[in-house]
C-alpha cells in the first residue's frame, strides 16, 4: 500500500535499518527520535549465530546472518564508513566439560562453519588472558560499531532532505493517509496503540576501559565480553537486570562487570566509561513486527533484545516488503501471536 508520508518513531537499530529499506524502495520519510533510552548506541554490536551458554545455533541465524552481513557491508561502503569490522569470538573455556562440548560441536555440520580451535599464534597472551582449559572461536564474524552507524546514516539522510524530529512523537496527531514505524524500545510502554504487548525490557550496563598493556585485534567472552574499540580502549559488558527499567547506571552494575573482568584477565587499566541503558525484550525472544489491526497505518518494529544488529536488517526488510503487498510476515515474529481473537 501507498502512503502520503512515512514516519519513523525512533531512531536505534529497529528504525535506522528501517529508514534504509524505505530509502532502497524510494520512500522518503521523516524520523522522531526524543532519545531518552538509547540501547543501541550502548549495545556490543556483535553479529554472533552461537549461544554460548549451552553451545547452540541462534535462533534463525542460517537466514539473519547472511542478510545482515551483507546489509551493514552494502551501508558501510555507500557511506565509506569503518564502523562494520571482522572480529572473530574468542571463548574462554570454563573447563574440560566445555572444551569438550566445543570439540564435538567442531565436527558437527550444523556448526563447524563457524566454530573451530585457533592456533598457538592467534592466540591472546597467556600472562594477560587467563585461559587453562583453552580457547574456542567463532570466526568470520563481524561487529558494528553503532554509534557511527546511526550518526553516520542521519547525516546521510539529511543531506537527501529527510527531516529528523528531536521531540516526542504526538500519537494523537496521527493521520490516516500516512504510515507509522513505531521502532521506539522501552518507549513502547507509552504508545497507546502497542502497549498491550508483552514488552519486558531488561536493564543492562556497560563499561569502557583503558589497558594501554594489553593489545588483543578480536572479542574475548567468559560471563562478558571483552570488545577493541580502537587506541588501546575496550569496552566490556554486560549486565542483565529484569527489574530495573530506568536507563541509569549503578555501583552494582559496574563492580559485577569488573569483577567479571579481573576472573580471567592480568592486565591494568583505566575505567573510562560507564552506561546504562534497558534493552527492548520479549518473553518469547521474539521481535514484535506487525501491524495494528483497528489502525491499519500503523505498523511495529520492536524488541529486538540482545541479538538486535543480528535481527534488525532482515526483519526491516520484511516488515517493509508486508506495507507494500511484497510478502507476508513469519508466524513466529507477527504480533498476532499475542492479539489472537
Amino acid at each position: 500500500m501507498e502512503y502520503k508520508k512515512y514516519i519513523i518513531v525512533g531512531w536505534g537499530i529497529a528504525g535506522s535499518t528501517l529508514a534504509w529499506h524505505l530509502w532502497k524502495r524510494q520512500r522518503p520519510f521523516e524520523v522522531y527520535d526524543f532519545g531518552k533510552n538509547h540501547a543501541t548506541r550502548i549495545a556490543a554490536g556483535m553479529i554472533n549465530p552461537i549461544g554460548f551458554r549451552r553451545l547452540t545455533k541462534s535462533w534463525n541465524a542460517d537466514c539473519l546472518i547472511p542478510y545482515c552481513m551483507d546489509f551493514y557491508q552494502g551501508i558501510a561502503n555507500e557511506l565509506k564508513g569503518d564502523f562494520f569490522k571482522q572480529r572473530d569470538i574468542y571463548r574462554v573455556f570454563a573447563d574440560v566439560e566445555e572444551a569438550n562440548n566445543w570439540s564435538a560441536r567442531e565436527g558437527d555440520d550444523r556448526f563447524s562453519q563457524f566454530m573451530d580451535t585457533p592456533d598457538t599464534s592467534d592466540k591472546p597472551d597467556q600472562k594477560a588472558v587467563i585461559y587453562p582449559f583453552g580457547l574456542g572461536r567463532v570466526r568470520g564474524m563481524h561487529h558494528l560499531d553503532t554509534v557511527p552507524f546511526l550518526e553516520q546514516s542521519k547525516t546521510f539522510f539529511e543531506s537527501q532532505g529527510m527531516s529528523f524530529l528531536q521531540k516526542r512523537f504526538d500519537y494523537q496527531k496521527m493521520r490516516s493517509e500516512n504510515a507509522y514505524f513505531f521502532c521506539e524500545g522501552t518507549g513502547m510502554w507509552h504508545n497507546p496503540i502497542f502497549n498491550d504487548l508483552p514488552l519486558n525490557g531488561t536493564h543492562g550496563e556497560t563499561i569502557d576501559i583503558q589497558a594501554k598493556s594489553f593489545d588483543f585485534p578480536h572479542v574475548l567472552n567468559k560471563r562478558l565480553y571483552i570488545k577493541p574499540t580502537g587506541n588501546k580502549m575496550y569496552r566490556l559488558g554486560a549486565t542483565n537486570d529484569w527489574e530495573l527499567k530506568e536507563p541509569i547506571k549503578t555501583d552494582k552494575g559496574k563492580e559485577e562487570l569488573l569483577e567479571r573482568v579481573k576472573a580471567f584477565t592480568d592486565f591494568d587499566f583505566d575505567l573510562v566509561h560507564h552506561h546504562g541503558g534497558v534493552r527492548p525484550t520479549v518473553k518469547d525472544r521474539r521481535p514484535l513486527v506487525g501491524q495494528d489491526e483497528t489502525l491499519k497505518n500503523a505498523y511495529i518494529l520492536n524488541g529486538l533484545g540482545t541479538k538486535g544488529i543480528m535481527i534488525a536488517p532482515y526483519y526491516a526488510n520484511q516488515l517493509c516488503d508486508f506495507v507494500f503487498q511484497e510478502g507476508d510476515l513469519d508466524e513466529e515474529v507477527n504480533i498476532k501471536r499475542f492479539r489472537k481473537s
